[in-house]
């Protein structure tokens, strides 16, 4: 149990720690590719898993070091699939794909678990060969995508305007239409590894607007993380059955498919900042019965409720990105800003686990939730938030 504790938590560092750089390899190689390479990987480590389970070879070092590898290339290449996409799709279709996005990602939540542990109950070896056929199924369906893939050569000829930060000020959108040119691509090509990393941060922490999102996810992520951290350590030491235990991620799990759903309907209408100021009271307010209480069928209703509105605000979040973002700076954008967001959420589990013997599950609970109440009032006191606009106004406005 510790050392599976431990392998947890060294494939979470892995997937951080590659994915601040994993930006940086997006905008530098061709997405498609890294696409394909990283199904490749996928059906090779988890493949060897299969294979050595099934030969009754496996050893808790070799699936450890797998399993690390396996998040590390993840965190690496993952971004390439949502930075391809303003090749895929218009700009203003981008809301409502990742609105459906995410509900193929909530029944993947709802679904994969106990689906993981029939698969296991079956054959040990089974859930890692259905993984390793998932990638390569997922690597073969890349190779078939035809994309325009010269991200490189999306600049104009002056080296001001090539600059990411130049073509910004200058008012280019996602709409704008730039012409390839060869001598900027050769130019950017001799670019080393580290100076576009930097410059993707240098972007990215330019943009005050992107930087007042990444404030308000960050604080929505770690109060949230944090109130369900402490709930899940408290079920736990209240000795609630695995079922139960489980049964609360599933249960938001549906809250969030039920999401997904009203976002395909209404993402393209609603106004961001609007959109933002409601998911920050609705997160406080939908959590607030928790304060009181920690019977078990208020959790439940706290945790199905919750996960209502975050489908319609992530599509319109990452939409918005999508939008403003210059091509050559997806994955690095996405990298930075993912990172921003995040940072605090590591630390959840940690500070619950330490609060929550010493003050108890409510003052825990309150704690966290004066995150979210903080992050209210700094959703409603600033104005470059609250006047984001709906999608067929991102052109106008400024990241």
């Amino acid at each position: 149990m510790v050392l599976a504790g431990w392998l947890a938590t060294f494939s979470q560092i892995a997937t951080h720690v590659s994915d601040v750089f994993g930006g940086t390899v997006v905008d530098r190689h061709n997405r498609k590719g890294l696409i394909i390479a990283n199904a490749v990987f996928g059906t090779l480590l988890w493949g060897t898993v299969f294979v050595l389970i099934a030969l009754h070879a496996i050893a808790f070092p070799i699936f450890a070091i797998v399993t690390v590898a396996a998040s590390a290339v993840n965190g690496l290449l993952a971004n390439a699939t949502n930075a391809m996409l303003r090749t895929i799709i218009p700009t203003r279709e981008y809301p409502k794909a990742q609105s459906l996005n995410q509900g193929r990602d909530s029944v993947v939540s709802i679904a994969g678990s106990p689906l993981g542990g029939v698969l296991y109950a079956v054959a040990p070896w089974l859930p890692f060969a259905v993984a390793s056929l998932m990638y390569a199924i997922s690597g073969v369906s890349a190779a078939q995508l035809r994309v325009d893939e010269h991200v490189r050569d999306m600049v104009t000829t002056d080296r001001k305007s090539k600059r990411p930060d130049t073509a910004s000020q200058a008012g280019c959108t996602s709409d704008t239409a730039v012409a390839p040119d060869a001598d900027a691509t050769a130019e950017s090509a001799h670019t080393s590894f580290f100076e576009d990393f930097i410059e993707g941060w240098r972007w990215t922490l330019r943009r005050h607007t992107l930087m007042a999102i990444c404030v308000i996810a960050a604080l929505v992520n770690f109060g949230l993380n944090g109130v369900f951290a402490a709930v899940n350590l408290q079920l736990v030491s209240t000795h609630v059955d695995s079922v139960r235990l489980g049964f609360v991620n599933t249960v938001m799990g549906v809250g969030m498919l039920i999401g997904a759903v009203i976002a395909a309907r209404v993402c393209e209408r609603v106004h961001m900042g609007t959109g933002l100021v409601v998911l920050s009271v609705t997160s406080l307010l939908t959590l607030l019965p928790m304060l009181f209480s920690n019977d078990y069928l208020v959790i439940l209703a706290s945790s199905l409720i919750v996960g209502l509105p975050i489908p319609t605000i992530n599509s319109l979040l990452m939409g918005f990105v999508f939008a403003k973002v210059p091509s050559e700076m997806q994955g690095r954008v996405e990298s930075a800003s993912g990172m921003l967001s995040m940072i605090p959420t590591l630390f959840c589990s940690a500070l619950a686990g330490s609060l929550l013997p010493r003050i108890g599950f409510g003052a825990t609970i309150g704690l966290f939730l004066a995150v979210l109440a903080v992050n209210v009032v700094i959703a409603l006191l600033m104005p470059s938030i609250r006047s984001l606009p709906a999608a067929d106004h991102w052109d106008d406005a400024s990241l």
